[in-house]
């Protein structure tokens, strides 16, 4: 049975630094998707950086509670923070970061091509409250070490970003049970997902469209599904290849209080985040290049 969809959500555009973004959770009563609070578009756009520049920390800002997780579609994106972390990553890579009792990082984007296009998603996953408390971590998975599979029919490949697909598993670290796939659909292709009970779901199209369950989704949009069903139907009707993010996890249910950059479980600790960013707890970014 077909899993429906029960929400088509177009974002809101909110500036992020010099950037424009899209804002796809939280959207009115969507407060979540499984353990995910927030997803940021950040548009196809031409930026000044490139490999070799060093931020000025202007960028730079805390979080706690959650990981971070950012994916590119096109240019490369710098990661630094206060545990002393650098690295950089290209398309198809990610940046990851458990934030756990507070860090500060700063994220540069910056042009490998002509163009000099850079396109992403970032996504915020809630941690358990359990996990809110331990020490940050950090990784970059560099394109080529992100795990896929070829999908029946030649119908495109499966990209496992995090969690698991079938045997396939991602490098990174989870905490709940969450996933995040991009499908590369193949051009006038159909690819049918299992879906797993208990879990929710969500799929974002980033650019074109593509037919989820015959709605129409694309252009930066996100379709959130109902309960129950146990597939999700993709097709592709142009003449390229179609991108689409498939994402969400098991729900989340301990209280969410979200200030800011913080994502705790109570009114109480998200004022304990800010006193202890405050008094200096978090750390400080050293600037160096690669």
């Amino acid at each position: 049975m077909i899993k429906a969809v029960k929400h088509i959500n177009g974002g809101i555009n909110s500036a992020v630094g010099e950037y424009l973004v899209n804002r796809l959770i939280p959207e009115n009563d969507i407060q979540a998707v499984g353990p995910v609070v927030f997803l940021d578009h950040l548009y196809p756009t031409e930026v000044k950086s490139d490999a070799h520049t060093i931020p000025d920390g202007s960028f730079a800002h805390p979080h706690r509670g959650i990981t971070t997780f950012s994916y590119v579609f096109a240019g490369g994106l710098s990661h630094y923070d206060s545990q002393g972390n650098f690295n950089q990553i290209g398309a198809g890579g990610i940046q990851w970061m458990k934030a756990g009792r507070g860090i500060i990082h700063d994220e540069l984007p910056y042009a490998t091509t002509p163009d000099r296009k850079f396109h992403s998603l970032q996504f915020w996953i809630n941690l358990p409250s359990g996990v809110k408390q331990e020490a940050p971590e950090y990784m970059a998975v560099q394109p080529a070490d992100v795990p896929e599979v070829e999908l029946p029919d030649n119908s495109g490949r499966l990209r496992i970003l995090l969690g698991n697909f079938g045997c396939t598993t991602s490098v990174i670290r989870t905490f709940t049970p969450q996933f995040i796939y991009h499908l590369k659909l193949n051009p006038k292709s159909t690819y049918r997902l299992p879906v797993k009970p208990g879990m929710e779901y969500a799929a974002f199209v980033p650019s074109g469209e593509v037919l989820i369950n015959e709605d129409v989704i694309g252009k930066s949009k996100i379709a959130i599904f109902e309960e129950g069903g146990d597939e999700i139907e993709f097709r592709n009707p142009d003449i390229a290849v179609a991108d689409v993010i498939i994402f969400g996890g098991a729900p989340y249910e301990e209280p969410i209080v979200s200030r800011g950059p913080f994502v705790m479980n109570t009114h109480g600790e998200i004022a304990t985040a800010y006193r202890d960013f405050f008094d200096g707890k978090y750390g400080n970014i050293i600037y160096k290049k690669k």
